[in-house]
C-alpha cells in the first residue's frame, strides 16, 4: 500500500489518500467538497512531514467582522439610544455569512448582539408607550378642566368647604324684582354696616353694593348656571358662589363664620393696577343669601355678605338673577 498526497482545490486542505484511489472522486474531510484523486507525481510521494510547502493543518478560521460590529453597536445604545438598530441588522447579517462559510467563525459575538439589540429596542418601546400614556393623560385631563372650567364661567375654586340650605321661600321679605342700572358716580355703594353675625344682617332695599377689597362695588349682572352664581359690579369687581343647589329658586342660604361643611365656597376678584388678585372663602365668613320665585327665567334675589379680611369686605342689597341654560 503506497500513499498519495494532494491538496484539495476547493480549500485547499493537504489529503492523504492510497494511490489505489488515483482517478476516483472523494469528499474533501474539511469543506466536504467532491473531489478526483490526481495521479501521483514525484512530489506528492514526499511524507507530509518532509514537505515543507504542503499545509499540515486546516487554514485557521477568522472572527466575523459583523459578528463584531453587531455586538459593539448593541452596546454603544448605551450611549446613543439607537446602536441596537444597526447591532441587531449586523447581527443577523454575521449569522447568515457563518452559516455559509466555514471558514468565518463569531457565532456568539453575533448571538449576544442581537441579544442586547432586542433587549434595548423593548426598553425603548417600553419608554416610549409609556411617553405616549402620558401625553394622552394629560390630553384627557387638560380637556377635562376646560369643560369643567367652561362649565363654571372658567372659573376654577382652590378650596372646599360648607352650608345651611332652607327650601322655604320667606315671602315676608322678598323683594319685588330690581334691575339695577349702574350709574357713573355712585351715591353711596357702602352698606348698612360690616358684621360677621348674620343673625344682626337686615337686607337693604337697595340694590347690592358696597366694598370689596376697599374697591366701591355696584351691581352690573348676576347669572345663574349649574349651581355657580356670579356676580359682577360695573367697575370689574365680581362675586363667584359656588355649590350652591342646583336650583335656587325659593332657596335660602345663612352661614355663620364657625361653619365647616356643606356651606357655599365664595371668590372675591378684584383688580389692583393690571393684576388681577382673587381671594376664595370656604368658612369664616358671614352671609344672607335668599331667592325668590323664578319668572321668566329671572330670580329676585337679597344678599347680604361679609368677609373676614383686613379692608372688612362687604356687600348688601336686592338684584335679579338671570337663570342661564345648563351646559
Amino acid at each position: 500500500m503506497s500513499e498519495h498526497n494532494f491538496s484539495c482545490p476547493a480549500c485547499g486542505q493537504n489529503i492523504l489518500c492510497d494511490t489505489a484511489h488515483v482517478g476516483t472522486e472523494i469528499a474533501c474531510p474539511v469543506c466536504h467538497a467532491s473531489v478526483i484523486v490526481p495521479e501521483a507525481t514525484a512530489s506528492a510521494s514526499v511524507p507530509p512531514d518532509l514537505a515543507p510547502g504542503l499545509p499540515k493543518n486546516p487554514p485557521a478560521q477568522q472572527t466575523s467582522g459583523l459578528a463584531i460590529a453587531s455586538l459593539v453597536c448593541s452596546l454603544l445604545s448605551l450611549v446613543t439610544c439607537i446602536g441596537w438598530l444597526p447591532g441587531i441588522i449586523c447581527g443577523h447579517m454575521a449569522r447568515s455569512r457563518i452559516r455559509r462559510n466555514p471558514s468565518l467563525k463569531g457565532g456568539r459575538l453575533a448571538a449576544a448582539g442581537l441579544l442586547i439589540g432586542y433587549l434595548f429596542l423593548m426598553l425603548e418601546a417600553g419608554t416610549a408607550a409609556v411617553h405616549l400614556w402620558r401625553f394622552s393623560a394629560a390630553v384627557k385631563q387638560g380637556y377635562a378642566n376646560v369643560r369643567e372650567n367652561l362649565a363654571t364661567n372658567n372659573l376654577i375654586v382652590t378650596q372646599t368647604t360648607s352650608t345651611k340650605v332652607s327650601n322655604a321661600s320667606q315671602a315676608d321679605e322678598t323683594a319685588p324684582p330690581v334691575v339695577a342700572t349702574p350709574s357713573a358716580t355712585p351715591a353711596n355703594p357702602t352698606p348698612t354696616g360690616w358684621t360677621l353675625d348674620s343673625g344682626n344682617m337686615m337686607f337693604p332695599a337697595s340694590p347690592v353694593g358696597g366694598k370689596l377689597h376697599g374697591f366701591d362695588f355696584v351691581l352690573k349682572t348676576a347669572s345663574f348656571r349649574n349651581g355657580d352664581l356670579k356676580i359682577t359690579s360695573t367697575s370689574g369687581l365680581s362675586l363667584d358662589f359656588h355649590n350652591l343647589a342646583e336650583t335656587v329658586e325659593g332657596s335660602s342660604y345663612e352661614v355663620q363664620p364657625a361653619d365647616d361643611g356643606g356651606i357655599p365656597h365664595v371668590r372675591m376678584t378684584w383688580r389692583e393696577g393690571d393684576v388681577t388678585q382673587s381671594a376664595t372663602y370656604s368658612k369664616g365668613y358671614a352671609m344672607k343669601l335668599q331667592f325668590g320665585p323664578s319668572v321668566k327665567r329671572k330670580v329676585a334675589a337679597k344678599i347680604y355678605l361679609c368677609f373676614p379680611d383686613d379692608a372688612k369686605s362687604c356687600v348688601a342689597g336686592t338684584f335679579e338673577v338671570r337663570l342661564l341654560k345648563s351646559k
